[in-house]
């Protein structure tokens, strides 16, 4: 593809409206900041890799070398628990999940339950995907969560809900609304692990909290009666992430206080 002569970022934007595969799984967007200075300039994927990957070797492999873990690993999951304020790294190596590290959520709005609509400033819940990387967020760097998912979707046809928002980052800084914010040095670490495994190979789960210490059932009053069915998924997908210390889980059946939509 030729591009005509455009400035770096108006360059970078045409490619993404084209939908360009060099650039696939690579995000300047909503959360890019204003226009930069004169002696900036947009970092790439690589560039920001190459400025924060030395200084994740010292931190990174040491951890993984101390579990007896290989790195990179074959994937990773992530699970965001949204009372506790954490969010867990685990490892996979011969298909088998380890627990790597914890960083502590520094920020997350709303409350127990799913996202909905835009605006509303709630961290979803559900299974979900890493989608694209932003080296030029302006909450330093973060990584796109692929909100609303098909179950998303599907359940906003159900409530005839049109508008249910989209850009839901994990980020760093110490401020969200609606997204997952972790801090500077704990999203530099996560964004190069992310890299070197693959946003093909990451997983996130997000839970209203976590369902290994106590059933997240019966769901809260007021909110859809199709929410059992997201809890039902979300702790099913956990048990196969136990925690040394807690009991095994029992997969609860689904009460109910939720309300029909």
């Amino acid at each position: 593809m030729t591009l005509p002569k455009l400035p770096r970022l108006a360059a970078t934007w045409l490619l993404l409206s084209l939908g360009s595969p060099a650039l696939a799984g690579v995000l300047h967007d909503f959360d890019m900041p204003g226009k930069p200075e004169a002696d900036e300039r947009p970092l790439t994927l690589s560039q920001a890799l190459e400025r924060y990957a030395p200084r994740m070797e010292e931190s990174l492999r040491p951890r993984f070398d101390a579990l007896g873990l290989s790195y990179p690993p074959e994937r990773l999951t992530l699970i965001a628990l949204k009372e506790e304020r954490e969010l867990e790294v685990w490892a996979y190596e011969n298909e088998q999940p380890h627990r790597v590290h914890s960083y502590p959520v520094k920020d997350a709005s709303g409350l127990p339950g799913p996202k909905r609509r835009r605006g509303d400033f709630q961290v979803p819940e559900g299974i979900y995907r890493l989608n694209a990387f932003n080296p030029n967020s302006a909450f330093h760097l973060s990584l796109r969560v692929n909100y609303p998912n098909y179950f998303d979707r599907r359940m906003g046809q159900l409530d005839g809900r049109d508008d249910l928002g989209s850009n839901i980052f994990i980020h760093g800084g110490a401020a969200s609304r609606g997204c997952l914010a972790i801090g500077d040095p704990a999203i530099e670490e996560l964004f190069v692990m992310v890299a070197d495994v693959g946003l093909h190979n990451t997983k996130l789960i997000i839970a209203p909290h976590d369902p290994r210490q106590r059933s997240i059932f019966p769901v809260p009053r007021g909110l859809p009666e199709w929410t059992n069915e997201l809890y039902h998924r979300i702790e099913t997908a956990l048990a196969d992430y136990p925690l040394p210390d807690s009991a095994p889980m029992t997969i609860a059946g689904g009460e109910s206080n939720a309300t029909s939509p």
